[in-house]
């Protein structure tokens, strides 16, 4: 009667560990749209897409062109997802768009704008000179001065502490007289921008990979009170930054492991030492929700789990199954008769080498699923 009643009570404690890892396993990390088709106030209602081709643009359509080099990056936040550059923006410009200017008043200041960029009483944006230089052909062309904090749309975090990190700077033309209902100026990378970063443009922890400056149009889902919505012409540079695999591993991996190879290997201890045993997985517990609270100190609220997360989930129910595994081992070991406690205590290890052949799978699967999904 006694083995019944201990059968019975592994079966559920396996059924219940089983319903919480199937949880895990399972689980989606994105949100999706309700397909519902209803109108939503965000900001995907705004449409960025590529320029077309320059065959496919009105025959005459003004054309600035646009360079731009980024002397520093600094003062990275991932928690407020801003980042700081110094540098220096280019313009040249032919005679027609000068004599719109002219006619509409436009300084060249007043020409373009860095539309990502934050904390304006804290930043410069200023030409470098009072007047645009005129260049042969009647062409013109001034340089700008900026140094200022930006906000970054474009990080992700699905593989963090190893994904890649997109910091963009956007230059976008000002005056609605040159949105497409009006002259329709189009930005294009300068023919001459070749460099785009300086010596000081790395990154502490980051890898610079590539920077890319290309070509956008930018429509606003608003009218600002007008009769139209625009679509500003805008050109960006995006500077992909790749995570240190070795620094990100030692940081917040390494520690993880170390915390899950002490708590596959508790089933080791032998099935008499029930306290002892019992005691690791609890602590384990407490030791990860520490870690995880650490390391979600340095980032933002997400909508998502982060591939760490995914980690840390699958660890936590590795943890309370060696616990629950554990209370039931130690319960029957206790109230065993004196000449069955051998067979008992056998009859443990083996669930014991079970549960840890499961969990380094698992564990395994976890990691696998969750770095493909993301």
């Amino acid at each position: 009667m006694r083995r019944t009643r201990h059968n019975t009570g592994w079966i559920r404690m396996m059924g219940l560990l089983g319903l919480i890892l199937a949880g895990f396993a399972c689980a989606d990390s994105h949100f999706d749209d309700d397909g519902e088709g209803g109108f939503r106030l965000t900001p995907e209602a705004e449409s960025t897409m590529p320029l077309p081709s320059l065959d496919a643009l009105p025959p005459g359509v003004p054309i600035v062109y646009a360079g731009i080099f980024v002397d520093k990056v600094y003062e990275l936040s991932l928690v407020s997802r801003t980042f700081s550059a110094d540098g220096y923006v280019w313009l040249e410009w032919p005679a027609a768009v000068q004599d719109q200017m002219e006619a509409e008043g436009i300084s060249p200041i007043e020409l373009i704008r860095i539309s990502n960029r934050i904390e304006i009483w804290d930043s410069t944006f200023e030409p470098v000179t009072a007047e645009a230089r005129e260049l042969s052909a009647g062409r013109y062309y001034q340089r700008y001065r900026f140094s200022s904090r930006f906000y970054d749309d474009e990080i992700e975090f699905h593989r963090d502490p190893f994904d890649e990190v997109n910091l963009p700077i956007i230059i976008e033309i000002e005056p609605p007289a040159m949105s497409d209902k009006y002259s329709g100026v189009v930005l294009l990378p300068h023919h001459q921008a070749n460099g785009f970063m300086g010596q000081a443009g790395t990154l502490s922890g980051y890898q610079l990979e590539k920077s890319t400056f290309r070509p956008y149009l930018h429509g606003y889902p608003s009218r600002f009170g007008s009769w139209y919505t625009p679509t500003f012409s805008q050109v960006r540079l995006e500077m992909i930054y790749q995570a240190d695999y070795w620094s990100a591993f030692l940081t917040w991996v390494f520690p993880l492991l170390i915390i899950m190879a002490v708590v596959l290997l508790a089933p080791s201890v032998a099935g008499a030492l029930g306290d002892v045993r019992v005691a690791i997985p609890s602590t384990a517990l407490l030791t990860l929700i520490f870690l995880q609270q650490a390391y979600h100190d340095e980032l933002p609220p997400l909508p998502y789990l982060t591939f760490l997360d995914e980690l840390f989930a699958a660890s936590y129910a590795i943890a309370l199954g060696l616990f629950s595994l554990f209370t039931w081992g130690t319960n029957a070991y206790a109230n065993a008769a004196p000449e069955d406690r051998s067979a008992v205590s056998a009859r443990i290890d083996r669930t014991d080498l079970i549960f840890q052949t499961l969990a380094v799978t698992f564990f395994l699967g976890v990691a696998i699923t969750a770095w493909m999904r993301s």
